[in-house]
């Protein structure tokens, strides 16, 4: 039971800790590799590293644009304006793309790396399918397999503690019901009175420590569907989801400013 208890003490700090500082720098998912082509559009990650943060951005939205430019053969400049990629200096080049996420870690003393989720459509009068980066996930069935949920969003020591919790509190049951089974049957093999009660009291014992053990087995139970339906977890991409966003992009070719809205 004290095992049980310090693992429910666990679980509730974890629960706690996770709510207080959240996700913002962890290192999310799609920053390990991600490419996905839709009818519109690519997304994509691009890296590089700088003596800044803002340097080593720079450079990696310049690989969107040396990507899209090999092509032409030209060379262009880039400048970032509230995560959209604006081209300069070319009339043969037309590149519309935003960024979705960033991730910056430091390397060491001046030398950065920045990750950037990159979605560039395929041709810039094309609209931008919706694409967002969230820490929420859609309902699944892992629910009601204790700690599948919590790995499912990343929150692998999260899992861990619900599965040893349930597994704890099962081998407890078990336990304790055999221990119980074993002082019950005692009491049919002996005529003594005090020898059948302290059977009886040994056995009520045991008993009472296997409903702490159900108790607890419950509660984990019922503790581990809730979290795995309403917890966040890591950051990943969502790709398709309705919503609406607002892309302004330049056009080299008419030197006119368009908005691209997408529902």
């Amino acid at each position: 039971m004290r095992f049980l208890a310090l693992l429910l003490c666990s679980l509730l700090l974890h629960t706690i800790t996770m709510g207080q500082y959240g996700y913002s720098t962890e290192r999310p998912s799609w920053a390990n590799g991600y490419f996905v082509e839709k009818p519109n559009s690519y997304i994509e990650v691009v890296s590089a590293t700088g003596y800044s943060e803002e340097n080593a951005r720079d450079k990696a939205a310049q690989t969107i644009i040396e990507r899209r430019s090999l092509a032409t053969g030209r060379r262009s400049k880039l400048s970032i304006s509230n995560g959209n990629i604006h081209v300069e200096g070319s009339d043969d080049l037309t590149v519309k793309a935003r960024i979705i996420d960033q991730y910056t870690e430091r390397l060491g003393a001046g030398e950065y790396r920045t990750y950037l989720l990159v979605q560039t459509a395929k041709n810039p009068q094309y609209r931008y399918e919706p694409v967002s980066v969230s820490n929420k996930y859609k309902f699944s069935p892992r629910v009601f397999v204790p700690g599948m949920a919590q790995i499912h969003k990343g929150q692998t020591v999260r899992g861990a503690l619900f599965i040893a919790g349930e597994v704890a509190a099962v081998g407890g049951i078990i336990v304790f019901e055999g221990l119980r089974s074993s002082y019950q049957s005692k009491i049919k093999r002996t005529h003594s009175a005090s020898e059948i009660q302290n059977y009886v009291n040994k056995a009520d014992n045991m008993g009472n420590i296997r409903n702490g053990f159900i108790a607890g087995a419950v509660t984990i139970y019922v503790w581990n569907v809730i979290d795995g339906i309403v917890a966040k977890g890591k950051k990943h991409v969502v790709v398709g989801d309705a919503g609406m966003a607002f892309a302004p992009y330049a056009d080299q070719y008419s030197k006119g400013l368009y908005v691209s809205v997408t529902f």
